[in-house]
Order: structure tokens, then sequence, then C-alpha cells
């Protein structure tokens, strides 16, 4: 089984590390796995540091340079691209996340081998919070409500107000997380999940499937959702493939209402493109 992991590095290259120390970590029998890193803003001292790692490390990986900040999935779809390239084909999966996502299975690739990639070609892994303990999958059962709609029109009224909301979900995910219903069951079949890592089988990209990258933060869990429903491919949260989630290592120094403004404009795009026909 080949696996492609594909992340995206900005400024700080530790997360990365990080990741790249859990990775190996991983049983890989009979497994071929390569690493492609997209470095958005790339600068010479940390980019350094990333092919430091690359040297060091006995798993293949692949650097790839931005000048400008490319942000998550936009990076993370020109990689591929490169990727597909440089080798021809996909391989059997390719995980795409965030560089502050650790593994905490050595057993998580032996585990994803005995996954039917065709009848399950996008799958969410049960992703916690390391300092919150909470689950971010899934990230939505059913597609959006009206009351959902409802909820991100006021989200997205005013970065204030977005503040406010925010507080009142931790409140709120912290009273559910006790009652979750999904907490000790299998595989579900959902309507979207967590972009902090999605994997993606190669059946998804024959079927025509692809990467939208026409926005540039917090767009990925929808339009993934929404582009399945076109190639007629199913979204599943596997619990048996675990995650831990750093929670926002990656976005924690960016000006947060810079991050507002862009996670507006990527709502206002999936809506506009996917959802409000």
């Amino acid at each position: 089984m080949r696996v492609w992991l594909i992340t995206v590095n900005y400024g700080d290259s530790t997360p990365t590390a990080n990741l790249l120390a859990s990775l190996q970590t991983c049983q890989m029998n009979t497994l071929t796995i390569q690493m492609a890193i997209a470095d958005n803003f790339s600068k010479d001292a940390n980019y350094n540091k990333l092919d430091k790692l690359k040297t060091a490390s006995n798993i293949e990986i692949e650097l790839f340079p931005f000048a400008i900040n490319q942000f998550y999935w936009p990076a993370a779809n020109q990689v591929i691209k490169k990727m597909l390239a440089i080798h021809g084909n996909y391989p059997d999966w390719i995980m795409v996340c965030n560089n502050d996502i650790l593994f905490q299975d050595s057993n998580f690739f032996i585990k994803l081998k005995n996954i039917d990639s065709t009848k399950y070609p996008i799958l969410g892994p049960e992703i916690i919070g390391e300092n919150t303990r909470l689950p971010l999958n899934p990230f939505m059962v059913e597609s959006m409500s009206a009351i959902k709609r409802l909820y991100w029109k006021l989200f997205y009224a005013s970065f204030s107000f977005s503040r406010l909301l925010l507080v009142i979900k931790k409140i709120r995910d912290r009273l559910f997380y006790y009652n979750n219903q999904y907490k000790n069951r299998g595989s579900l079949p959902v309507y979207a999940v967590h972009g902090a890592a999605i994997l993606f089988s190669k059946y998804f990209f024959e079927q025509g499937g692809w990467l939208d990258d026409n926005f540039s933060l917090y767009g990925e869990e929808l339009s993934v959702a929404e582009i399945a429903k076109q190639v007629d491919c199913p979204v599943t949260f596997n619990p048996e493939l675990k995650l831990i989630h750093q929670e926002h290592t990656s976005t924690q120094n960016m000006d947060q209402r810079f991050i507002f403004k862009k996670a507006r404009e990527s709502h206002r795009y999936i809506m506009s493109k996917y959802l409000n026909k």
C-alpha cells in the first residue's frame, strides 16, 4: 500500500517536526509512505530546518516551498498535483492534514490497509483535541439545516459576535461530549468530516473527485462533502483511526481578525458555489 501524507507548514517548523516524529512511530510493514510538505511563505532559515528533517528521516520526504502563503487547502492541492507529476499516478491513499496532527496509534496505517478503499473512499479519523480532549469528528452528520445556516450567517455578521458564539459553542461542546452518541460506535456514514485530517483513496480521484482550492481557510469540510455527492463517493467517520490535534498551533500567532475575514470569504464562496442553489 502506498500513502502520500500531505501537510502544510507556515513559519515555525516545530509542529511539522512533531508530526514527523509521531509518523515515524507507526508500523510500516509492506507500506510505502511518502510525506510531502508545502512550506508556505518559505524563508531560508525555516526551509533549512525542514530540509534537515528530510535528511535525517527514514521516511521519504518531498519539500515544496511557496514564496507566498497559499494557506491550507490550496497549498495541499498544489502539492498533490506536483506529486502526481513526479510519480505519475495516485497512491492507494492520500492523507491531507494540518501539521499540528499527531499519530497516537502505531497501527494507524495497518488498520488503514484493511479498509476497503472503494467502499470507503473518504475517511475522517477520530481526532481528539490535545488540550480540550474533545472530539472533532464527525464534523457534520447531516447536511446543513436551516438553523445551521442561520447560525453561520450570524457568526459571520461581525468579528465581535463570532467571538461570543465561539464561547457559547465551547461550553455546548463540553456539555455535549459527555452525552456524545458517537463515542463508542463503529464506522458511520456522515455528511462531512473535519478538515484537520482527511483520507482520500485513489478511487475518489478516479471517480472524478478533486480538491476545490478557490478559498483560503475553513472551507475544506463542506467543499469535500459536496464534491463527494457529485462524484457519488460516501464520506465515513472511522473511529478506529485515531489522531491527536494540537489545536491551532499553526494559526495561534496569526491576526485573528484576518483569519475571521478569510474564513468569512470562504464561507460565502462555499454557500454560493454549493449550497445556495
